[in-house]
């Protein structure tokens, strides 16, 4: 039996790459089993029942434990291998501060992941002549809302989302972006009114950890978007399933009737 780690992921999921990239960043000894999402693999129950009952990824495999959902598998490594403090805090304030931005992350910024999914990778598990401009229309709510508070709140006096050294929290939010850089999800005129975290997202791309983990996302998409690469997927479930067209977290839902377009209120 090998005494690595071996990490199950898959390249296109965000909560995969930031967990490899943990791994990388801190020179931790794993093998890497890449569980093709685009199949049902992870729906069957053998799977489940073997790895994890939800049948996501990333899944952590140390000898019989089995460690899922991508921030307790940073916790589980960073303790394990005795990663540099900065990573999860070595302060109580500091702890607190991460685990603050990872709880607030899953339920706003990693849900404003819908904007891809439903963009890029919906139309080919569900099919072209599927309308999902509500799904696109709930993710970009909570993406939008998620960048004014990284930009107002989280960074607001420091350079990283959590203080001035860089944390899993900033991994967790910089493979959010990736995606919807990969696949042309935020217009100019965004990321105009959010120069931190422009600023913040381009000096976490340039880590070479960052490069190693994202490359494969950034030419993938982009053989996808040009026509070069048709992916088939015979998978029949997926996640961020909201069907909401109006209505983050932050800001609540739009009363019904209300004349008030969010989305097109901050692309202008």
């Amino acid at each position: 039996m090998s005494s690595k780690v071996r990490l199950l992921h898959h390249p296109a999921s965000q909560p995969c790459r930031t967990a490899l990239q943990f791994l990388v960043e801190n020179d931790i000894p794993h093998e890497e089993e890449v569980v093709d999402i685009t199949t049902n693999i992870n729906e069957r129950q053998d799977f489940r029942d073997e790895y994890n009952p939800t049948g996501q990824v990333p899944i952590l495999c140390d000898g019989d434990l089995r460690v899922w959902e991508n921030v307790a598998i940073g916790r589980y490594l960073n303790e394990k291998y005795g990663c540099p403090s900065h990573w999860f805090g070595s302060t109580l304030e500091e702890r607190t501060r991460v685990n603050m931005f990872v709880q607030w992350y899953a339920y706003t910024l990693r849900l404003g992941g819908g904007a891809f999914h439903w963009t890029i990778f919906a139309p080919m598990i569900y099919g072209t002549d599927k309308d999902f401009t509500a799904e696109v229309r709930k993710g970009k709510h909570l993406l939008y809302e998620s960048m004014d508070l990284l930009e107002n709140y989280w960074m607001k006096d420091t350079d990283y989302v959590c203080g001035n050294e860089i944390t899993y929290g900033d991994l967790a939010a910089f493979h959010e972006f990736v995606s919807h850089e990969a696949g042309n999800i935020i217009p100019e005129t965004v990321w105009n009114k959010h120069p931190k975290t422009r600023a913040w997202f381009e000096k976490i791309a340039e880590r070479p950890a960052s490069k190693q983990v994202s490359d494969w996302q950034y030419e993938t998409i982009r053989q996808v978007m040009g026509g070069e690469l048709e992916v088939t997927f015979t998978r029949r479930t997926a996640v961020l399933k909201g069907t909401e067209a109006h209505g983050g977290h932050n800001t609540g839902l739009v009363h019904l009737g209300e004349d008030h377009d969010y989305i097109a209120e901050v692309e202008s």
